[in-house]
């Protein structure tokens, strides 16, 4: 998103390294900030103006499963930020049952969308269509590939549809019709 940020929209973004309590190296993060040309802050009250063209972005550590006050102190993180979009980011190969219990968990810290990551390792797409239809989380994005510059799409429902039906119906238009 970053890189789509600066280089397809043009734009500005910052982005805000959170430790929430929780070791949160930022070498890669801070070595590709470089690289791109954005900001990487570690203080929130050292974060410019914020507006369409100067989006933030927040960087979390991962929060684990079994601990609930984690999740908790990132809602109260959060809501003191000011943040309405809270993106929940979940590696797609996981076990159904683990990805929806970072769903399940991500409702205490007011998760808004939802993005599915690591979509090129999966054997079989079908497992995501209930997490994308479910959860309540509107779909933001689905990457696959290890091209951190742009290997994502916003267009969910087609990529699972082009993983999920043989190309020769939704390229005839059959999938088009009832999509």
């Amino acid at each position: 998103f970053l890189a789509h940020e600066v280089f397809i929209n043009k734009r500005t973004p910052h982005v805000l390294k959170v430790e929430n309590g929780i070791p949160n190296p930022d070498d890669a993060l801070r070595i590709f900030c470089e690289v791109i040309g954005v900001t990487l802050f570690r203080e929130p009250a050292n974060i410019p103006t914020i507006n369409e063209e100067s989006p933030l972005y927040l960087d979390f550590p991962g929060i684990s499963l079994s601990h609930r006050d984690d999740w908790m102190q990132t809602k109260e993180t959060l809501d003191l930020l000011n943040v309405g979009t809270r993106v929940l980011v979940v590696n797609g190969a996981y076990d159904r049952g683990v990805i929806d219990q970072a769903i399940s968990l991500s409702r205490l810290l007011g998760a808004t969308h939802l993005a599915l990551t690591h979509y090129d390792e999966l054997s079989n797409s079908t497992k995501l269509w209930p997490t994308v239809l479910r959860s309540g989380l509107t779909p933001l994005c689905i990457c696959y590939g290890q091209n951190v510059t742009g290997d994502f799409s916003v267009n969910v429902l087609n990529q699972l549809i082009a993983r999920t039906f043989p190309e020769q119906l939704y390229a005839r238009g059959i999938m088009r019709s009832t999509a």
